[in-house]
């Protein structure tokens, strides 16, 4: 149980790190849908380029460890392929909108795990 509350926990401190990163706006995707915005490298972002990713999947990690359920664990596996998809797809509309800024961040910041 420790291992799946611990993971839980750490999912709200890295929401609570891109909220505050971020700000509100830009948390619910105002800008986005405005078609303006700019490439965020503060903060979170500048150690992981998928931290609202990576935040979700380490709870359903913790809510697999938690519940025990092979059910629950090939959820966690489908999220984590659909997560994948839906990332390549936002990359490709980051390097359209922001070219080489977005491919120098790309280089210097991993997607996932930080150095």
């Amino acid at each position: 149980m420790v291992p799946g509350f611990a993971l839980i926990i750490l999912e709200g401190w890295i929401f609570w790190l891109v909220q505050r990163d971020l700000g509100t706006a830009k948390f619910v995707g105002k800008t986005e849908l405005s078609g303006g915005g700019e490439v965020i490298s503060r903060g979170i972002y500048a150690r992981m380029r998928n931290p609202r990713y990576v935040g979700s999947f380490l709870a359903i990690l913790g809510a697999c460890f938690l519940a025990g359920t092979a059910a629950l664990w090939i959820v966690a596996a489908l999220w984590a392929l659909l997560m994948r998809v839906a990332i390549a797809m936002e990359e490709r509309e980051m390097r359209a909108r922001f070219g080489e800024s977005y491919l120098e961040y790309c280089q210097r910041v991993p997607r996932f795990v930080p150095h």
